[in-house]
């Protein structure tokens, strides 16, 4: 097993496809199939399934994938480390990112980290807090906001931020002003994450330690769905402002802030299962320490230092 075949596997399951994968390493297809068939041979178990659609790793593929990913980024940290010796930071971050988060942070970020680091190349994959927990303890990025670190065992994890949740909904005669108590937040139509999800969790707790049954209407997994669902008057979602602010601002939804009690979440900052800082690294996490500060300042009360 060497350095280059861990790479050729990496690439084949990301992109699918012996094909796609051959076109990124610019390999040829027999001798991309040969050095996978030799890594199968040396480890005496199949990796990949192969299917009509291309392939996808089998339960021993999954394993040497995480391995793989740690293996090739402690690579890539020695050259970094080698590198900032001298100079100022410079490289590359994989930056998990929630739909939530990026509605309220990415754009920030984005733009503090090219002004005061132009060195580092900040990119994001936005997911949600499970997928993102998931792709940090197979080392596939560095660091990654998540609103439910218990997704994954053995990441650490920092609280950042938080958040003031809001019931939101198409205007009109179920619109409830600026605010509105949980306990008529639990009669209405709800549009909420499946369970297992962070906000599903978050609303459910707060209605057990009322006594109060939620409503469920549609069990929806993706934010933007849920957003255009209560939009389109199909039921009532639960997230926090910055969600939602936009089709706020434009008059397409309300959004009254859930009280007696208040419900919030945590947003939180992890790590991947084999981080190692560096300066590039280091650049990025002062970035969104400055960028949270500058959110908390000028939320008006809805985002608070965790």
């Amino acid at each position: 097993m060497d350095v280059r075949q861990l790479r050729y596997f990496r690439e084949i399951v990301e992109a699918g496809s012996f094909t796609r994968a051959a076109d990124r390493v610019r390999v040829a297809q027999p001798a991309l199939g040969l050095q996978i068939r030799k890594l199968e041979e040396e480890l005496g178990v199949s990796l990949l399934h192969r299917h009509s659609r291309g392939v996808e790793p089998t339960e021993a593929g999954v394993v040497l994938l995480g391995h793989a990913n740690a293996i090739l980024k402690q690579i890539e940290q020695a050259q970094r480390d080698v590198a900032d010796l001298s100079g100022a930071p410079r490289g590359s971050v994989v930056l998990g990112i929630t739909p939530t988060a990026s509605a309220l942070l990415a754009t920030r970020l984005i733009r503090t980290c090219r002004d005061l680091y132009p060195g580092v190349s900040l990119n994001l994959f936005e997911g949600l807090s499970e997928e993102v927990m998931r792709r940090l303890s197979d080392n596939s990025l560095d660091m990654g906001f998540s609103y439910n670190p218990g997704a994954a065992k053995g990441i650490a994890t920092e609280p950042l931020l938080t958040e003031d949740l809001f019931l939101v909904g198409a205007p009109g005669a179920g619109d409830p002003g600026d605010k509105i108590s949980f306990r008529e937040v639990c009669k209405r139509s709800l549009i909420l994450p499946s369970r297992g999800f962070g906000l599903r969790e978050c609303v459910e707790n707060a209605a057990r330690d009322a006594e109060l049954n939620l409503q469920i209407t549609f069990e929806i997994d993706s934010v933007a769905t849920q957003r255009d669902l209560a939009e389109s008057g199909l039921g009532y979602t639960i997230l926090p402002y910055a969600a939602v602010r936009q089709s706020a601002e434009a008059g397409r939804l309300f959004a009254s802030e859930i009280v007696r009690p208040k419900i919030s979440r945590t947003l939180n900052i992890a790590y991947a299962a084999s981080h190692s800082a560096n300066k590039a690294a280091s650049a990025v996490r002062d970035v969104i320490d400055r960028v949270v500060y500058e959110s908390i300042e000028e939320s008006g009360g809805r985002l608070h230092k965790a």
